[in-house]
């Protein structure tokens, strides 16, 4: 059931507790409009941009497949995409596509996924002062779906409570939980996509975990639609980042005590099964040139507020970590950072911009 929804400075927050289907319902529900408003939305420029003529039958036509793969791998969360449904009115097929947002960026056929914007995460083992563990990132999308960011506060009736970062009708895209442990994460399109978890499915099955070692097990273990890379961290300094195509996995540590990445692999295992996107590597590449160079550059002095001013660093403005889309790309679509955020595990406490963080205030949420 839903317990309050309240907006908060530009962002709205949504208490969630109870079973899966409690859960989206009371999601769908409070959030109709939106909803129904996102996926049309989501659907147009999806159909749009796709180089075969595509119509949204021929498209579902295509992807139902990956119902049946994610029922078994995660039952719980596709009862809570039908509560979704159900709340708000909209097809089941409907809500399932906006939850495959990502991943359905990986269909070659797709042009767009050539100029899919991407996203910058870090983390910092030991915060100056204070030793706590750091994590977050700039969210880039296209800029339309910055009118849909929400935060969940859930409380289920199985497993630890989560402060999940999402979109209206989405299940989730990054967050933290009550056992202190937090994700975020960065598109990466790799060639060997197929039928596997959603990657909204693999974040939620990240913040259902209450041990570092099972958090770690989802996104590492294949089946996955795609590829993404998994920043993951506890409250205790422990910092996993897992890049993955849609069969294999690789995994780095911070070459001391911070850690960033962006969208294009760095492991040479996972390189021969990557697409390179013309439209958003050179991007990517300044993009971590530039978060190396600042992580590495403050070291040891490295804290919360030194990574919310990396959220507005304009290197390579405006394919810049914080990005403003460019002059080429339509109005309403451009690739923008619609949110970004700095989590602090052991405190289960989120900083959050809605939108550019050069443009808006940090503002603190609790789970």
């Amino acid at each position: 059931m839903a317990l309050m929804s309240h907006p908060t400075p530009s962002v709205s927050v949504l208490d969630l507790a109870g079973t899966p289907t409690q859960v989206g319902a009371a999601h769908g529900e409070s959030q109709r409009q939106r909803i129904r408003e996102h996926v049309d939305r989501l659907l147009d420029w999806l159909l749009g941009c796709s180089v075969l003529a595509l119509t949204e039958e021929t498209l579902w036509a295509r992807w139902a497949a990956q119902v049946a793969v994610n029922q078994v791998q995660a039952p719980a969360l596709i009862e809570e995409m039908h509560g979704i449904a159900r709340g708000a009115a909209v097809s089941f097929e409907r809500i399932f596509l906006l939850n495959s947002m990502l991943d359905l960026n990986s269909f070659r056929y797709q042009e767009m996924a050539d100029n899919f914007p991407g996203c910058s995460t870090f983390a910092v083992a030991a915060e100056a002062g204070s030793g706590r563990t750091l994590i977050g990132q700039t969210y880039d999308m296209p800029e339309f779906h910055q009118d849909y960011v929400l935060l969940l506060r859930l409380r289920p009736a199985d497993g630890p409570r989560q402060l999940v970062f999402t979109f209206a009708g989405i299940v989730g895209a990054a967050g933290l939980n009550e056992a202190g442990l937090a994700v975020n994460i960065n598109y990466l399109s790799p060639t060997d996509v197929g039928l596997g978890r959603l990657h909204s499915i693999v974040v939620r099955q990240i913040l259902g975990s209450t041990q570092l070692a099972d958090a770690l097990t989802h996104p590492a273990v294949p089946p996955r639609a795609g590829g993404a890379h998994f920043l993951i961290a506890d409250q205790d300094g422990n910092i996993v980042s897992i890049e993955t195509t849609a069969r294999r996995h690789h995994v780095f540590h911070p070459e001391g005590n911070a850690l960033g990445h962006t969208n294009h692999y760095l492991s040479p295992w996972l390189k021969e099964f990557e697409h390179i996107r013309a439209g958003s590597i050179g991007s990517s590449i300044a993009r971590h040139t530039a978060l190396r160079r600042y992580l590495r550059g403050h070291g040891e002095r490295l804290t919360a507020d030194a990574l919310k001013e990396l959220t507005r660093n304009h290197t390579s403005y405006p394919r810049s970590i914080c990005a403003h889309g460019g002059a080429h790309e339509p109005t309403g679509a451009r690739g923008r950072t619609v949110a970004a955020m700095v989590q602090v595990p052991a405190e289960r406490l989120m900083y959050l911009t809605r939108g550019c963080a050069c443009e808006n205030e940090y503002h603190a949420f609790a789970l």
